[in-house]
């Protein structure tokens, strides 16, 4: 019981982000990130080159809205890290052609499925709401180790690289069967050296993971880092050329929904160029 509280201690501390207003831009409000195990001695993980997101040709989901004449539902998958990254996104994907859905939700994460389980959830949330693109970003919660029953799978072993991989697997596979195409966001940099070497780790996971399904991953660490490669709280906005103030006093979540655009500006300047690929695309048929 007392391994059961202390666990529980832990999830509720990390990342419990306030959630920040679309237009207005509140920051998070600081906390402390909760104390873990010393940094793990991981089983190798090698970092890939990300997933190229960059090509032009518009996605099945893409063709599929156009064709239909709607919106392009885009759905964000998350924790409170994903629910600012919804926001950014909501301010990218203004205007009737492009919808954008808040489905990510604070405090979860693929470690916690005693508390939510992410797959069936997300099923859920498929259901009611079908999307044409799921954005999605986990991972900050996770940096914990696994218990079932006497069994510990310590953080970053390779029997919780084999549970959450295959967690990780089930839910990109659901995008799959579904026809939603997938983006998967890395964190960015880390204030504190812990907490920053743990969310390296994470990248390096899921960008390995995410390279394996084929699917982009969006590697946030070099827009979130210095000319020297370390921690910063102003990063350089790719649409003006400006350094700007963009990190939380936390020293983890982003400022404001604009800073967390920041994260997703390529992103979402390829999928705007690929929507109107795909438009001019179903246009011609029509006349055709």
């Amino acid at each position: 019981m007392k391994r059961l509280a202390l666990v529980a201690d832990r999830g509720a501390v990390l990342f419990i982000g306030v959630f920040l207003g679309v237009l207005i831009g509140y920051a998070f409000v600081p906390y402390e990130v909760g104390q873990n195990a010393a940094v793990a001695q991981a089983a190798p993980i090698s970092m890939p080159s990300p997933v190229s997101a960059d090509t032009e040709h518009p996605s099945p989901s893409m063709r599929k809205a156009a064709a239909e004449v709607r919106p392009l539902e885009i759905g964000v998958f998350g924790d409170s890290f994903g629910q600012g990254l919804g926001q950014g996104l909501a301010l990218q994907f203004q205007g009737a052609e492009f919808k954008v859905h808040q489905f990510a939700k604070q405090g979860t994460g693929f470690t916690r499925y005693a508390q939510l389980n992410l797959l069936e959830d997300i099923r859920a949330k498929l259901d009611a709401h079908p999307v044409d693109i799921a954005v999605i970003s986990f991972g900050a919660n996770d940096t914990w180790d696994i218990y079932s029953g006497a069994q510990v799978d310590k953080y970053m072993s390779p029997g919780w690289q084999k549970i959450i991989g295959e967690r990780v697997d089930a839910v990109t596979d659901l995008f799959r069967e579904r026809g939603v195409s997938v983006y998967w966001v890395g964190l960015p940099r880390m204030r504190k050296p812990k907490f920053e070497a743990q969310a390296m780790q994470m990248n390096a996971f899921y960008a390995s993971r995410m390279a394996a399904a084929n699917v982009p991953f969006i590697d946030t660490v070099k827009l979130s880092s210095d000319s020297h490669g370390n921690y910063t709280s102003e990063i350089l906005n790719p649409a003006t050329g400006k350094l700007e103030h963009a990190r939380a006093g936390d020293g983890i979540h982003m400022a404001t929904g604009h800073a967390y655009g920041i994260l997703t500006y390529d992103l979402s300047a390829k999928i705007h160029r690929q929507m109107e690929l795909a438009r001019s695309e179903a246009a011609k048929e029509v006349v055709q």
